[in-house]
């Protein structure tokens, strides 16, 4: 009886329209995280008395409760009904933030908005993962979040000087709302049943635990790379803007593409394998050769080889996971690396020599990489 409790005509979920508007609801509830560049802007224009990373690093630490959470009830509710309701209250924290001055408002608001944007996002995830090929799916939604990224990058000079950082929350809240109507085009379900009264497939495999571990090392590595990026230009005074970031940006779109017209047809050993030794070669570039052309190659190299891979890593955490009971983990993962990513490069480019990041960074990618590849290997797929 518990497996039917929500049972509606279920879209077709390996259908274009019901991937798109899957998709198109992930941006929409994560669209703090595409604006930060411009939220970051405005925080220091005006001269607001908080770090640069706290209003997004504290949506995401609200996101990835959200995701840890869902993991007690994402097979048992309506997919349509969880983005409907994480949309309308991380809309309505976003409206408030903007509305209401004060920093105490501001930060609980954001973290309200992150946990109800979880929520939504791990509705995503999971739809996505259960597809027929997940690695397929989670490459059009990485390559769709890098054409967005390119947009607002040429976007963003064009904003009038008077459009502040409140009102740039208001733009997000906007975000968040329009992911309510696109929602109803989603399936309401996939195709991984949980009963309430099974306790069967109950516990984390230890090859699923591995998939976790070694993705959230290439995010974390990732994180490091990503916060230590702007830096290592200023440092190496390289003059990176403009046309150059668009294209950094365009070949991270690029790697999401490749991953999605590939799948998982050839594999995991090949595209991971692939991945590492473009990562390590861009960590030797940065080592060995200084000036703009190294910097841009290699940081290309990184950000194709970042979303390549990273649709590799949650198909295959998706796809490793039977039951279904675990796929917020695929929203967790990249969520929890990311944000341990940038706190560790915080520690690390302290009066640490280049030498030693890059040392680091490769044998976290290495480490990361052998444990996808080893979990891989016992998968069907």
């Amino acid at each position: 009886m518990s497996s039917i409790l929500f049972e509606k005509k279920r879209a077709d979920i390996d259908s274009i329209r019901a991937r798109l508007a899957t998709i198109l609801v992930g941006l929409c509830l994560s669209f703090l995280w595409q604006v930060q560049p411009f939220l970051q802007q405005q925080m220091a224009r005006e001269a607001l008395a908080l770090h640069p990373w706290l209003p997004t690093g504290l949506f995401s630490v609200g996101v990835l409760l959200g995701a840890l959470l869902s993991i007690l009830f994402i097979r048992l509710g309506d997919w349509r009904r969880l983005t409907l309701i994480g949309g309308l209250v991380s809309g309505a924290a976003f409206l408030i933030a903007g509305l209401v001055p004060g920093v105490t408002v501001l930060l609980s608001c954001l973290g309200l908005a992150g946990l109800f944007a979880g929520f939504g996002l791990s509705a995503v995830v999971t739809c996505l993962g259960d597809t027929a090929n997940p690695v397929s799916s989670f490459g059009w939604l990485l390559m769709l979040q890098g054409l967005v990224a390119v947009a607002l990058h040429n976007l963003l000079p064009s904003i009038p000087d008077s459009v502040g950082f409140q009102q740039g929350l208001m733009a997000v809240a906007g975000a968040a709302f329009l992911a309510i109507p696109v929602s109803r085009l989603m399936p309401s379900r996939g195709s991984k049943r949980v009963s309430l009264l099974s306790n069967t497939d109950s516990g984390l495999s230890a090859v699923l635990l591995l998939s976790l571990a070694g993705g959230t090392l290439l995010f974390l590595a990732a994180g490091v790379l990503w916060y230590l990026s702007a830096p290592l230009a200023v440092a190496m005074q390289l003059s990176v803007g403009g046309p150059l970031i668009l294209a950094l940006l365009l070949v991270r779109a690029a790697g999401g593409l490749l991953a999605a017209l590939l799948g998982a047809r050839v594999g995991y050993l090949v595209p991971i394998g692939l991945a590492a030794v473009l990562v390590l070669s861009a960590l030797g570039l940065l080592h060995f050769i200084s000036g703009e052309i190294s910097y841009l190659v290699a940081f290309g190299l990184i950000g194709f080889a970042g979303f390549f891979v990273a649709a590799y890593a949650m198909g295959l955490l998706a796809g490793l996971d039977s039951s279904g009971r675990f796929a917020p983990l695929v929203l967790a993962m990249p969520v929890a690396g990311l944000l341990v990513g940038h706190l560790v490069a915080g520690k690390l480019a302290g009066g640490q020599s280049p030498s030693i990041l890059w040392i680091v960074v490769g044998l976290l990618w290495v480490v990361g990489s052998l444990a996808l590849i080893w979990a891989g290997r016992r998968t069907h797929r």
